[in-house]
């Protein structure tokens, strides 16, 4: 138990450091690329910080755990906006400056909506509707890179902070400090809870899950500390993106994912209800932000969704 809970913090530790360096190494390479710091946020980050999901459900998947493949996702899409999003919003409010975060949203909410039709319809996400979700994620990054070349005269470059070689080592160097630390996390908390006798999908919602997300709340904070509040909103978005359609993607196409009937018939859909109310709180509550008040009302909300799990 001592050796796990020393697994625990060390890789907490570990996370916020890999998204201290994460944050500074990927706004230096916007800064020597003359990208925004949305795109890099939206694409880069997002895809260091769901690396950590992406070996769970892979491995989870080829060991037999289909409950832990699924419910690492569905948990970790749900903990990004609730924790990563709310516990940000307590230290400082969101200001989302990017005019089609809409689109953003639209596409989270359409892969999550196709999701939950072609786990309804065939109970398992099989090998033909894992290509359809890389497609769309295809697609989406496409769209990014479309997107972002129509801003570049809106783009006003800051001095680079490092070197793009500097950057570059910056950047792969908390990538893997990020999976050793998710590591850390995952073996002790899910060593603790099996301690206590929890059942694999709750498990993966909620340790596991909590750690591999952990990447993405401790990037959104320092982001957001270091007032570059556009990589906080674009990394959760970018993370549950590519969490939803390339993680479960990729894993489907390796091995087809039995869908656990709570998963389907609960979990999915409280996933789609903290997106509604992520939309909400942006466009309708308080336009375009996301303040401390709200902030704690994710918090709480997520709270509840733990308390019925049990």
């Amino acid at each position: 138990m001592v050796t796990d809970i020393v697994y625990l913090i060390g890789g907490i530790l570990l996370l916020y450091l890999g998204g201290d360096f994460l944050v500074k190494g990927s706004v230096s390479l916007a800064n020597h690329f003359k990208v925004s710091p949305f795109f890099i946020g939206i694409v880069i980050i997002s895809l260091g910080t769901s690396f950590p999901e992406l070996i769970v459900s892979v491995e989870a998947a080829l060991k037999g755990h289909p409950d832990i493949s699924l419910g690492n996702i569905v948990g970790s899409n749900i903990a990004n906006i609730a924790l990563a999003l709310g516990i940000t919003a307590l230290a400082l409010p969101i200001v989302v400056r990017k005019r089609k975060i809409w689109i953003d949203w639209l596409f989270l909410f359409g892969i999550s909506g196709y999701l939950i039709i072609f786990s309804q319809v065939y109970n398992e996400l099989g090998q033909l509707t894992g290509v359809g979700l890389l497609v769309i994620l295809g697609i989406y990054y496409l769209y990014q890179i479309w997107d972002d070349r129509q801003q570049q005269k809106e783009i006003k470059p800051e001095k680079a902070k490092y070197t793009s070689w500097l950057s570059v080592v910056i950047v792969v160097a908390a990538f893997f400090v990020l999976a050793f630390g998710a590591e850390g996390v995952i073996e002790g908390g899910s060593n603790i809870a099996k301690s206590m006798g929890i059942s694999e999908r709750i498990i993966s919602l909620t340790v596991i899950a909590f750690g591999t997300s952990l990447p993405e709340i401790a990037t959104s904070f320092v982001a957001a500390l270091r007032k570059q509040l556009d990589i906080s909103i674009a990394n959760v978005l970018g993370s549950n993106i590519f969490n939803a359609a390339g993680v479960l993607g990729i894993t489907a196409v390796i091995r087809p994912i039995q869908v656990n009937n709570r998963i389907l018939n609960f979990d999915y859909w409280w996933m789609l209800g903290f997106l509604v109310l992520l939309l909400l709180m942006i466009f309708v509550f308080r336009q375009r932000k996301i303040s401390r008040i709200e902030g704690g009302i994710l918090i709480v909300v997520y709270a509840v969704y733990i308390y019925l799990l049990f």
